[in-house]
């Protein structure tokens, strides 16, 4: 349960608690959460705050009305403006003959979640999937000419360089799964990702998650 301001006060006061009250903690416990969620998967705290803040205004806000709600310098909050741009989770709005600049939230969860896993997440995946076939193809090359313990070393970091690149291409075909707002089905995923000795790169599980996924994801009624 979150420990509000909001909540301690009702406990242990006899006082009534006004409407107007029990929404500005809530409100503040919503932007404090969204800070701490932010700051835990690796983005600035204030950018989970400020989009709390845009999310929870029925009106687009000024940055001087950021920095006001927050209490953060404007030079901050503008930089952290920037960055939730262009991460697509806000845009800025014009008024006409008002030479203020106003924001407001992209209210679709899911595209805002959607869009940051497309441009970062899968972006880092698809990096370190590249690394390990650069790593796989010189180990393969290796294995050729080496002899002895040589040999036996290198089919050792080849068998677990395959595991973690298989690990890596089947989280990135989930997570492409997920973007495009498909069902997954995680246990027979989990399932697939083992290793296989007949198909050790993992391709022909790759193929039949996809198909499997498909298929789930089909209107009920439909027949292939």
């Amino acid at each position: 349960m979150l420990d509000s301001k909001l909540y301690r006060h009702r406990h242990h006061t006899t006082g009534e608690v006004t409407l107007e009250g029990q929404m500005e903690e809530v409100s503040k416990e919503f932007i404090n959460n969204l800070g701490r969620v932010a700051d835990f998967f690796g983005f600035n705290r204030l950018m989970g705050q400020l989009y709390a803040v845009l999310f929870l205004s029925p009106e687009p806000l000024t940055l001087d009305d950021m920095v006001k709600r927050l209490e953060s310098s404007k030079g901050n909050v503008s930089i952290n403006i920037r960055a939730l741009e262009r991460w697509g989770l806000v845009r800025q709005i014009y008024k006409w003959a008002d030479r203020k600049n106003y924001y407001e939230a992209e209210p679709d969860i899911w595209k805002a979640v959607s869009g940051i896993l497309q441009e970062r997440e899968r972006k880092e995946s698809q990096q370190i999937i590249s690394s390990l076939d650069q790593s796989v193809e010189m180990l393969e090359q290796a294995s050729k000419t080496a002899s002895g313990q040589e040999a036996v070393t290198a089919q050792f970091y080849l068998e677990r360089m395959e595991q973690l690149r298989r690990l890596f291409k089947f989280g990135d075909t989930l997570l492409d799964m997920m973007v495009q707002g498909g069902a997954v089905d995680f246990g027979n995923a989990s399932r697939l990702a083992r290793p296989s000795y007949d198909d050790p790169e993992g391709d022909g599980d790759l193929d039949e998650l996809e198909r499997q996924q498909m298929g789930t994801n089909q209107p009920q009624g439909t027949n292939n």
